[in-house]
């Protein structure tokens, strides 16, 4: 048996101050924070989703006003080109410097702290590296897509949301269909469902008949945590549909990661409480749903 340190970051963002350094140094300090909790043998750190987004070059000096949706749209109306598709064009005008910048934080902070990590997902398109050429554009459908390292801080697999919100597909985001959402490590079989992913039980059923055992779920949800519903609350639906759901009664999946994104977006916010779960039962949660937070767990597997 080995002892693995299971963590959600919570992240709390605010839009205006994404430089690059601010951004590397907070991500940092994160991760410092959750070493001060790690108790077992292996690690693996969980991010959020969608927020690195903002670290696109022409958000600064934007007034990030309306909500992501209408943030997204202007950000492509100040960087258009001659092209049919103005709004993906505007993205990948900076997609490669901000693909290098993204990969190297995260790759570099997953070997400094020998953890498995799930960056945060991010606005992108699919960018390759070919000895002769360096990096390129290999497909410029825009993905929310979240990179996967292993603790000597090589990439091991990329993943792209697969099942796309009404906003998302209404700003042309491509679903990542064709992409696998599984990655085999020394620690077993780690697979990722982005978000809203975790709420299809196709989703989850093929992550687990693929023989995933630790279910890594970046998420950003900018529906009121505590705002009443039918007979419940944003949060009881949330954990009943999601980690528990997604964890329960399952053949392979034992244990689920729910990394949640917090902060102010524009005037729209993100809330909710980072988890993680096993069989359907919770082992931690944050008590927070609008500050940030690092949530861990200790637990033992089979290795």
């Amino acid at each position: 048996m080995k002892t693995v340190d299971l963590t959600a970051i919570q992240v709390r963002f605010d839009a205006t101050t994404f430089s690059r350094e601010s951004f590397a140094n907070a991500m940092g300090r994160y991760i410092r924070l959750a070493r001060g909790l790690w108790r077992g043998e292996r690690h693996v750190t969980v991010f959020p989703e969608f927020f690195p987004t903002f670290l696109y070059p022409a958000f600064r000096g934007m007034a990030l006003e309306g909500g992501p949706g209408k943030i997204l749209l202007k950000y492509a109306l100040k960087n258009t080109g001659l092209s049919l598709n103005p709004f993906r064009q505007a993205f990948l005008k900076h997609t490669l410097e901000i693909e290098c910048f993204y990969r190297e934080t995260f790759g570099a902070l997953a070997g400094e702290f020998k953890t498995y990590l799930l960056a945060p997902s991010i606005l992108m398109p699919e960018v390759d590296i070919e000895s002769s050429r360096g990096t390129f554009l290999r497909d410029k459908r825009l993905y929310n897509m979240a990179y996967l390292f292993n603790p000597q801080g090589r990439l091991i697999a990329k993943i792209a949301k697969h099942n796309l919100t009404d906003a998302e597909s209404g700003i042309l985001f491509s679903r990542g269909s064709s992409f696998g959402n599984t990655a085999e490590t020394s620690i077993g079989t780690l697979g990722v469902a982005i978000c809203y992913d975790m709420f299809f039980e196709s989703e989850v059923r093929q992550l687990d008949s693929r023989g995933c055992e630790i279910l890594l779920v970046p998420s950003c949800n900018f529906a009121p945590w505590k705002a009443p519903l039918t007979e419940s609350t944003q949060e009881r639906v949330w954990f009943r549909d999601g980690p528990i759901s997604a964890s329960k009664d399952r053949e392979n999946i034992r244990f689920l990661v729910n990394a949640m994104a917090v902060g102010d977006v524009g005037g729209q916010t993100a809330q909710g409480r980072s988890s993680i779960w096993h069989d359907g039962k919770v082992l931690a949660v944050s008590r927070e749903f609008e500050l940030e937070d690092v949530v861990n767990a200790t637990v033992e597997l089979d290795l």
